[in-house]
C-alpha cells in the first residue's frame, strides 16, 4: 500500500503515536487537540557496519531511505515493511495495541509495542544482482527530538516530558476558547528483546535464517487524571488494575507477545466479507481513528465513564455520532454503549422552554456532554432536540434487544416516558411529525436536509423511535403513552406514504412550502417553494441499520425503500460518495445559510462517507449490494491522507470534519451478512 498517515492509539487511554512517514516523523497523541500534537523522530531501521539504513518516520540525516516501502494496517496494528537492496534484507517495523472487544482491562492497558524484525529478500530486487546477507548488523530503534528528556533506567528508557491538556474557557457551554495547561508526563520504553545502549535499542543479529529475529520494544505511560466530569477529576479506567507505571511496563514486558498475537487473531476475526481490499483497508483505518478519539476514566463513585471525541470538533459523547457507530457497538462491543446510555440521561433538559406548557413533563436530550478535557454540558451551538432525543430512544431499544438485558430499559423508564412526550409533543399540526425542535446533525446540508419541518428524515426517525418507544413502555407497565406512540406512527406512516413519494424516491420534505428557522443565525424565511424539497437524497434509511440489528419493523413500503435506494443513489454519486441530496446549490447567498466556527458551512456538493456507510448496510439487508462503493470512500482517505493528515476524513465537497470516529459505521457489515461470531467473554490475562 501507498505511504499515508495513519494514528493507534489504546482504547480510552490517551496514548498513541500519529505516523507520518511522508513528512519523516510521528506525533504523540496524549490529551491536546489532534493538529497540536508534539512532532517526534521515530528512528529505526538496520545498521550494518557504518552505514544506517531508516524508516521515513525520522529526518535522514546520514541514513540511507529503503529502496521500497510498503504500509500495511490491520485493526490493531500499523506496519512499514522495507527492501534494502544492497544486503537482501527485508526489514518490517510493527506497532500494535492491545485490543480485545469486551475485555476492558486488556483493551486499555496502556502500552504500545513496537516490533521491528527482519528476513533475507529471498532472491533479486527488481534488476539488481543477488546478494549474499551480511554476517553482522543490528536492528535498532530510538526517540529523537519532540519535547522529551530521557533518563536511562535497567533496560529501560524513560521519557518525561509536558503533555497539554486542551479545556474550554467557559463552564456553561456558552465558549469552547480553548484554555491549555500543562500535565507532567513519564512514559517508559521497555526493552522486551534486545538490549538498550544508550538512548538506542538494538538487537545485534547473525544470518537470517528460518527462524524470526525481532527487536520488540514496550512504551508504556501511566498519568494522573486528564478529564474533568463536572469539575472533578476523573482517573484513566487503567489505575483500577495499574497503580504505577512500574506496574504497566511489567505487564508490558511480560504481555508483549499476548498483544502480537491479539492483534493477529482479530485481524483474521475482523477480515471484511465483502468490499475488497478497500474495505479491509476501511475497517483497519477507521477503527484506528475511532481509537484516537477515545476516553475511559473512573467516575467519583468507580464506575466506568466512556466517552468519544467528535474528531476535531472535540465534542464528547455526540448522541448523532454516537449513533451512526451504534453498528459497531451493538455487534463488537455493546459494553460500550450501553455506558452511553446511562451517562446521557443526566444531559436531559426540560422541553418547556421550546414547547411551553405542552412540554410539561416532557424532555430532550443535549447534543453532546462536553468538550476538550472537559465534561459537563453541551458545547455546540446549537440543539437538535428531535434527532438527538430519538436517537437515544432507539439506542436504549437496540441495546437491549441485541444483548437481552431488559434492566436498563426498566431503569430509565421515566426518562423514557419523559422522551416519548416530548416527541409527540413537538408535533403542533396533528400529523404525527414533529415540526419544532427540527434541526439536525447535517450541518452543511441545504436548508432543507438541514432543519426543513417537514424531513422525511426525521420522520421515519421518529416514527421508529416512536415505534421502539411503545414496546418498551408497555414492558415499563406505561400503557397509556405507548397507546399514544403507537397512534403517532400511524400517522406519520399514512404522511410518508402519501406525500414523501415522487414517483421513483423519497423527497426531502414532505411539503414544499413553509417556514424555516435556521438554528445558526435564529431567522425565520418563508417560502413558497422550499428549494430541494423534493430531491433524491440518502437519508431516507439512515435511521434502518438499527433496527434491522434489532429486529423492529416499522411500516415503512420496502418496495418503495428498495426503489428509493436505487435511484437516491444513482441520483447523488459523486467521485468519493454519494453527497446528502441531489439538490444544486447554485445561489447560496440567496439561501441565506450561515458558517459558524468551521462546523457548518456552504459547500457545492457535500457528502459525508459515514452516511453512505448507513445507507449501505440498509441497502444490503435488502439484497441491494453497493459495497463496492467502498472504493470510493477508501480513495478519499488515500487523497486526504497523503496530502495531509486527517485520519478517518468524513467530508467531503466543503466540510472539514476529520481525525472522525463515526467511520466505523462500516463494521456493520458484519452483521448485515451474518459474519460476525457470537460475541464471548474473553479469557482476560492477569494485570500483573
Amino acid at each position: 500500500m501507498q505511504l499515508m498517515s495513519d494514528a493507534l492509539a489504546v482504547t480510552g487511554s490517551r496514548h498513541g503515536v500519529i505516523f507520518e512517514p511522508l513528512q519523516h516523523r510521528g506525533r504523540l497523541l496524549r490529551f491536546s487537540r489532534f493538529d497540536e500534537a508534539p512532532e517526534f523522530g521515530l528512528r529505526a531501521g538496520l545498521r550494518i557496519g557504518d552505514r544506517e539504513v531508516i524508516f521515513p518516520l525520522a529526518p535522514l540525516r546520514n541514513a540511507e531511505p529503503f529502496a521500497l516501502l510498503d504500509q500495511r494496517a490491520t485493526p490493531a496494528t500499523w506496519s512499514l515493511k522495507g527492501v534494502d537492496a544492497r544486503s537482501g534484507l527485508v526489514v518490517t517495523l510493527l506497532v500494535a495495541v492491545p485490543f480485545r472487544p469486551r475485555d476492558a482491562d486488556f483493551s486499555t492497558a496502556p502500552v504500545l509495542i513496537f516490533d521491528l524484525s527482519v528476513r533475507t529478500l529471498g532472491g533479486h530486487f527488481r534488476w539488481t544482482p543477488k546478494v549474499t546477507p551480511p554476517e553482522k548488523f543490528d536492528l535498532f530503534l530510538e526517540i529523537e527530538g519532540g519535547p522529551f528528556q530521557q533518563e536511562a533506567r535497567a533496560g529501560a528508557l524513560d521519557l518525561t516530558f509536558q503533555a497539554t491538556r486542551t479545556l474550554p474557557d467557559s463552564k456553561d457551554g456558552s465558549s469552547r476558547r480553548p484554555v491549555h495547561q500543562q500535565v507532567p508526563q513519564r512514559d517508559r520504553l521497555t526493552a522486551v528483546q534486545g538490549k538498550r545502549e544508550g538512548q538506542r535499542f538494538r538487537l545485534a543479529t547473525t544470518p537470517v535464517g528460518a527462524e524470526k529475529q525481532s527487536l520488540r520494544v514496550a512504551w508504556s505511560t501511566w498519568s494522573a487524571p486528564a478529564l474533568t466530569i463536572r469539575d472533578v477529576p476523573s482517573p484513566f479506567r487503567y489505575t483500577k488494575n495499574f497503580p504505577s507505571l512500574a506496574a504497566v511496563s511489567r505487564w508490558a514486558k511480560s504481555h508483549a507477545a499476548d498483544v502480537l498475537h491479539q492483534a493477529e487473531a482479530f485481524a483474521k476475526e475482523a477480515a471484511a466479507p465483502a468490499g475488497g481490499a478497500a474495505m479491509d483497508h476501511l475497517l483497519a483505518h477507521t477503527l484506528h481513528s475511532w481509537l484516537v478519539n477515545t476516553w475511559w476514566t473512573l467516575q467519583p463513585d468507580g464506575s466506568d465513564w466512556f466517552s468519544v471525541w467528535e474528531g476535531n470538533c472535540y465534542f464528547h459523547s455526540t448522541v448523532d455520532v454516537e449513533f451512526t457507530q451504534a453498528p459497531f457497538y451493538l455487534l463488537w462491543w455493546p459494553e460500550l454503549l450501553g455506558l452511553e446510555i446511562d451517562q446521557w440521561t443526566d444531559y436531559a433538559k426540560p422541553a418547556e422552554g421550546l414547547l411551553g406548557s405542552s412540554g410539561r413533563d416532557a424532555a430532550f436530550l443535549s447534543h453532546d456532554v462536553g468538550w476538550g478535557c472537559s465534561v459537563g454540558t453541551q458545547y455546540y451551538p446549537h440543539e437538535m432536540e428531535i434527532e438527538e432525543t430519538a436517537n437515544w430512544i432507539l439506542l436504549l431499544h437496540a441495546h437491549a434487544a441485541r444483548t437481552g438485558q431488559r434492566k436498563r430499559v426498566r431503569r430509565h423508564a421515566i426518562t423514557l416516558a419523559r422522551f416519548t412526550r416530548f416527541l409527540l409533543a413537538a408535533d403542533t399540526d396533528g400529523d404525527g411529525i414533529p415540526d419544532r425542535g427540527v434541526a439536525n446533525t447535517i450541518d452543511d446540508g441545504s436548508p432543507a436536509i438541514q432543519y426543513g419541518t417537514q424531513q422525511t428524515y426525521l420522520a421515519v426517525k421518529t416514527l421508529a423511535a416512536l415505534t421502539a418507544a411503545a414496546t418498551m413502555l408497555d414492558e415499563t407497565r406505561q400503557p397509556e403513552l405507548a397507546a399514544q406512540s403507537r397512534r403517532a406512527c400511524k400517522k406519520i406512516a399514512r404522511k410518508i406514504s402519501v406525500s414523501g413519494w415522487a414517483g421513483d424516491h423519497f423527497t426531502v420534505l414532505l411539503e414544499k412550502s413553509g417556514r424555516l428557522k435556521d438554528p445558526w443565525t435564529g431567522k425565520l424565511k418563508d417560502f413558497e417553494k422550499i428549494p430541494g424539497w423534493d430531491a433524491p437524497h440518502i437519508y431516507t434509511a439512515n435511521t434502518l441499520p438499527i433496527l434491522d440489528l434489532a429486529g423492529l419493523k416499522i411500516p415503512l413500503d420496502e418496495s418503495r425503500l428498495r426503489k428509493d435506494l436505487h435511484v437516491a443513489t444513482a441520483r447523488c454519486l459523486r467521485a468519493y460518495g454519494c453527497t446528502h441530496t441531489d439538490f444544486q446549490r447554485e445561489d447560496l447567498d440567496r439561501l441565506e445559510t450561515a458558517a459558524t466556527d468551521g462546523l457548518a458551512g456552504a459547500a457545492q456538493n457535500p457528502g459525508w462517507i459515514s452516511m453512505n456507510m448507513l445507507r449501505d448496510l440498509a441497502a444490503l439487508k435488502r439484497g441491494i449490494d453497493f459495497t463496492h462503493l467502498a472504493q470510493r470512500y477508501w480513495d478519499w482517505q488515500v487523497l486526504t491522507n497523503t496530502q495531509g493528515t486527517t485520519l478517518f476524513h468524513e467530508t467531503f465537497g466543503g466540510n472539514h470534519l476529520h481525525y472522525y470516529p463515526r467511520g466505523v459505521a462500516i463494521w456493520g457489515l458484519f452483521g448485515c451478512l451474518g459474519s460476525k461470531p457470537e460475541s464471548k467473554n474473553p479469557k482476560k490475562p492477569s494485570q500483573r
